[in-house]
């Protein structure tokens, strides 16, 4: 009796866990309570799991990433249609109708679409500059307080958004892509001249930049990255202004112009005068005029050429995101074939449950019975 007695409880006991189990996957939804109940299929949910976290994340980044192409589009638009304008008020210009008033009506009116662009090559969002490059917490362009000279601030790298595990894409484009342009080239061996205001760039990415390291007044040299620990190429000053080293890199230099210099030569040749405000003669100045209108044109072309690369990158990067929604759908629907409980066969398992518990207190009802009628006897 004392055996039959000891089986019907451990009975009761495993009957107990088995109905816990099934009422929590009933209420819960979960295939599992615990990952010691089925190991195998523990490891499929937290792989599952995993990956629509990795995947949600990176989806939400190329969403973002997006959004910020998209935005750098519109402003890129913006200033070519300025750039379009200040052409043909520069073609207006150079006519032999054009008086001197009207030059000066024009000069105002470059002088406005610089601002501009200047402003568009500083558009943010959320708080994140779109043209400076991997530093973009950096306002792209400064403009000097006394001067008023415009210069790139920012890095002439650009941000890469995970758009699939372990792969990067291009983010955007950098202001040094946008609103410069290459000047001069040097090959390995050769010389390049160039000004101070001008950036120099290996075909590597890597930039030179002019340090006066002992503040003499006089430059040292071009230092990689900026870095004086570098042994820096040695230049030249050719005393007008302009400089010239020798390429002894391993790869071509170039010398990248700023859009914002021509345009200050523009409104200055408009105003018949230099750089320093001195007078000039009207052919000086109608000279001036047309090499600077060679150089927007130039200038120009580059914006456009920036443009196209934008969209590549842009498309780019949609095209993962077709590609992780798809993926991240899937991972999805695994995640609730290996979670969700099967809530069909739950319930019948629960009515088999209960007729098991009605059977079991049946036999214990039996048993005490027997008990009972063993001890009054």
């Amino acid at each position: 009796m004392v055996s039959s007695i000891s089986t019907i409880k451990y009975n009761l006991s495993l009957l107990n866990q088995r109905n816990e189990k099934v009422t929590y996957q009933m209420s819960s939804g979960e295939a599992l309570q615990y990952g010691s109940d089925n190991s195998q299929q523990y490891n499929q949910i937290l792989s599952v799991n995993n990956n629509v976290k990795s995947y949600s994340s990176i989806l939400e980044r190329i969403k973002l990433s997006t959004a910020y192409n998209t935005t750098s589009d519109t402003a890129v638009a913006s200033m070519k249609t300025s750039m379009e304008s200040i052409k043909a008020l520069v073609t207006k210009a150079l006519t032999a109708t054009t008086s001197s008033d009207g030059k000066a009506t024009i000069a105002d009116e470059i002088e406005s679409l610089k601002e501009g662009i200047y402003s568009l090559a500083n558009s943010n969002t959320s708080g994140q500059y779109l043209f400076s490059g991997s530093s973009s917490s950096t306002q792209a362009f400064q403009k000097d307080a006394t001067t008023g000279k415009i210069t790139y601030a920012a890095t002439n790298d650009n941000k890469s958004v995970n758009v699939e595990t372990g792969s990067y894409s291009t983010q955007g484009v950098n202001g040094i892509e946008l609103l410069y342009y290459t000047k001069n080239t040097a090959q390995v061996g050769e010389d390049l001249t160039f000004d101070e205001n001008e950036i120099i760039l290996d075909k590597n990415g890597n930039q030179y930049k002019l340090l006066d390291n002992d503040n003499d007044g006089s430059y040292d040299g071009l230092y990689l990255n900026g870095d004086n620990s570098n042994t820096p190429l040695s230049i030249t000053d050719n005393g007008d202004g302009t400089y010239t080293v020798n390429n002894s890199t391993t790869t071509a230099l170039q010398s990248k112009h700023s859009i914002f210099d021509d345009l200050d030569e523009i409104v200055n040749a408009l105003k018949q005068q230099d750089s320093s405000g001195n007078a000039i003669t009207e052919d000086e100045a109608s000279t001036l005029l047309s090499d600077a209108l060679e150089k927007i044109n130039t200038a120009y072309d580059t914006m456009n050429i920036t443009h196209a690369k934008l969209g590549t990158r842009t498309a780019s990067i949609e095209n993962y995101e077709s590609i992780v929604q798809t993926k991240l759908t899937n991972f999805n629907l695994l995640q609730e074939n290996y979670s969700a409980a099967d809530l069909t066969a739950l319930a019948i398992e629960s009515q088999s449950l209960e007729s098991t518990y009605t059977a079991l207190y049946s036999t214990i009802n039996k048993v005490n019975n027997l008990s009972l009628v063993k001890y009054l006897s």
